[in-house]
């Protein structure tokens, strides 16, 4: 391929994982979560690829975004799930993209947008029941409904919140949240609203309790191939798969011992060699000078660096796939640029293909050495970055 650097996607992977979650969290709907570029997968072709699924629609996290995907063509619903500001507003409502409302000073900015526009604003209305971030308290909840009520121009959809802990091992801040969620949906159906779509749980919750999946459920990182947190699988395969039964039955001495995977990551991030040649014993490499050689060294230098998501952290830790096997980083990683330690595998040449994440290379693993978690990492590779669309 000639190219410096690309991303493969790989579509029919992302469309099992869809099936498999769905098939997990029925009977709520799944809103495919969109947002950043698809988790640096690709908006467009991510959403534009789930369309003909069984999903309700999809959360992204701009306006924009929304009006970006009804100009390629996505027909079901696009929730916002982020901030909005009031010159994107009449554009969002008339390519019918439903906006979160969380404060009355916005609500009343989507109002008077939508009475422009001449059409309904339809809108979540978006609870913080512990996460303490952009959305309207439970307290204040009652209040600001009866506020927003009143308020021409909106179709009140939906009411949700987001969790803050789903992940952990400790649920039990989830559940207060929960039960927080549970409170203001009643105190709101004794003020006469019951709404179509209710919904608070994203990929852990969504996996682990079944409570929280209600009419929809938000997937995101795990559409993708990723578990939410390590904790996250080892609740899931020990509760779901009823480990401690199975353990006592047989079922490990039967010839088909085998837990179906839920998903599997679906991208992969390459690049390709530019160089290679021979140092010797006893020379610096990279800035700071913070490698030198052990041995007659034969490196390769890939064209990626931290300005192409490849993270500075990895200097002198990090690991590619060349020809299959693992070759460590040297030194630090620059802007552009990325040395790598190619001496025991053989036949290595200018134009052989990386893998940097993905495969055999666990993004996870990738995040654990940068000190982050795994969203991160793959939000992070430039839009400038090819995509290619596999399956």
């Amino acid at each position: 391929m000639n190219q410096r650097a690309w991303v493969e996607v790989d579509l029919a992977q992302l469309k099992e994982n869809l099936r498999n979650l769905a098939e997990l969290t029925r009977p709520a709907q799944v809103c495919a979560v969109v947002k950043s570029e698809a988790y640096g997968h690709g908006m467009v072709p991510v959403a534009m690829a789930l369309q003909g699924e069984d999903i309700w629609g999809v959360a992204v996290v701009t306006p924009a975004e929304g009006i970006k995907l009804r100009e390629a063509g996505f027909q079901k619903p696009i929730l916002v799930v982020g901030a909005s500001f009031p010159e994107e507003l009449e554009e969002a409502i008339r390519r019918r993209v439903t906006l979160a409302v969380y404060d009355v000073d916005q609500a009343r900015e989507v109002s008077t947008a939508a009475e422009k526009c001449g059409q309904k604003a339809v809108v979540h209305l978006k609870v913080d029941s512990g996460l303490s971030r952009l959305a309207v308290t439970t307290d204040e909840v009652l209040e600001y409904f009866r506020e927003i009520r009143s308020l021409p121009g909106l179709e009140i959809e939906g009411v949700y919140s987001h969790l803050a802990d789903a992940e952990g091992l400790d649920q039990t801040y989830t559940l207060r949240q929960y039960r927080n969620f549970k409170t203001c949906l009643e105190t709101l159906k004794e003020e006469g609203f019951d709404p179509k779509l209710r919904h608070i749980g994203a990929s852990a919750a969504a996996m682990l309790l079944e409570h929280s999946r209600l009419d929809l459920v938000r997937v995101g990182i795990s559409l993708y191939g990723y578990w939410p947190s390590p904790e996250t699988k080892i609740l899931h395969y020990g509760a779901a798969n009823d480990l401690s039964k199975r353990l006592q039955d047989g079922f490990l001495d039967r010839e088909t011992a085998f837990i179906k995977p839920l998903f599997k990551p679906v991208l992969t991030y390459k690049c390709a060699v530019i160089q290679t040649k021979w140092l010797p014993l006893g020379v610096k490499v990279g800035y700071g000078c913070t490698y030198e050689t052990q041995r007659k060294t034969r490196i390769a230098v890939l064209p990626v660096g931290y300005a192409e998501g490849y993270d500075r952290h990895l200097s002198n830790c990090g690991e590619v796939l060349v020809r299959g096997r693992r070759a460590r980083v040297l030194g630090r990683i620059c802007m552009n640029l990325t040395v790598v330690d190619i001496t025991d595998i053989p036949d290595v040449e200018r134009g052989d293909e990386v893998v940097l994440w993905g495969g055999d290379l666990p993004v996870e693993e990738v995040a654990g050495k940068i000190g982050t978690i795994n969203y991160e990492v793959v939000t992070r590779i430039p839009v400038t970055i090819p995509r290619y669309y596999l399956g």
